[in-house]
């Protein structure tokens, strides 16, 4: 096993670090790692799933250990000062198991209700962690809660959006099942890698659904705690800007999936810090 990935650097997780004390870069930064760590097990494709589904059965296992405050693997260890300076609770790091887990799978969500159960798992719940690295002292608990929530499922559904075809290579489809019947896009055209108008109108119900989130995310979040949560918006302005970019050059997401350049992400970064200084609109 490895001791999990560094930061990347210029990717939209390092620039919302920038922002950050160190005591909190650090208890982030092992929150990334055990993340991208437990991705990788669920993504390794030159091993079996029942193989994967094996090492995610022992960080199951690893979790109770570390929350017990005698875990083994150098990731867990990571997390044995940001779990008690912070007081991360246990559930969204089993979420993250759990979510990487349904990757396993023959991947197939019916509903937006279906799909959403994923995101949490996969997104939401890095958010529930992130926020309380980060701070809040002026938004209520349960409205810090949907502001993590919402900030995941747009983060979450802009990868979709950006990974359609990246993932149709895996043999996953993430597109809502009845998403695609209203659309007049059926599963078959999305193997053809089918551009045409059926499929833009299903991408733009995404956008608009994603849009969507970044709003209820934004609205949640009493002003007064903006500062403190900038890292989290700044990651929310570079993949807003992302989706904005996707859907300008008319949804070509079949091939390969479209990137920003650093120069690109460096000023939404700085807009973003505008927006929470109050010197901006979002």
């Amino acid at each position: 096993m490895s001791d999990g990935r560094p930061v990347e650097k210029g990717s939209s997780f390092y620039l919302g670090f920038l922002f950050l004390p160190e005591p909190k870069r650090s208890a982030l930064a092992a929150v990334y790692a055990y993340c991208r760590h437990i991705d990788d097990i669920a993504d390794d494709g030159g091993r079996s799933a029942e193989s994967a589904r094996e090492e995610l059965g022992w960080w199951r296992t690893e979790l109770d250990r570390l929350f017990a405050g005698d875990p083994t693997h150098p990731v867990a260890v990571s997390l044995l000062k940001p779990v008690a300076d912070f007081k991360l609770p246990r559930q969204p790091f089993q979420d993250v198991l759990e979510g990487c887990e349904m990757d396993l799978g023959k991947v197939r969500y019916e509903t937006l209700p279906a799909l959403e159960g994923y995101m949490a798992r996969v997104a939401s719940a890095v958010g529930l962690l992130s926020v309380e690295i980060f701070g809040y002292q002026a938004t209520p608990p349960g409205r810090i809660r949907s502001f993590a929530m919402d900030f995941g499922y747009a983060f979450q559904l802009t990868n979709i959006i950006r990974d359609v075809g990246v993932d149709l290579d895996k043999g996953r489809i993430y597109l809502p099942a009845d998403d695609m019947r209203e659309a007049g896009y059926p599963e078959s055209s999305l193997r053809r890698r089918e551009h045409n108008a059926a499929f833009t109108a299903l991408m733009e119900r995404q956008y608009g659904r994603a849009k969507s989130y970044y709003r209820k995310a934004r609205e949640a979040l009493d002003p007064a705690d903006r500062r403190s949560l900038l890292p989290a918006e700044v990651m929310a302005h570079i993949y807003e800007g992302l989706l904005e970019d996707i859907r300008e050059a008319g949804f070509q997401v079949l091939g390969a999936a479209p990137r920003q350049s650093l120069l690109r992400k460096t000023g939404r970064a700085f807009k973003a810090w505008l927006y929470c200084a109050g010197m901006a609109d979002g």
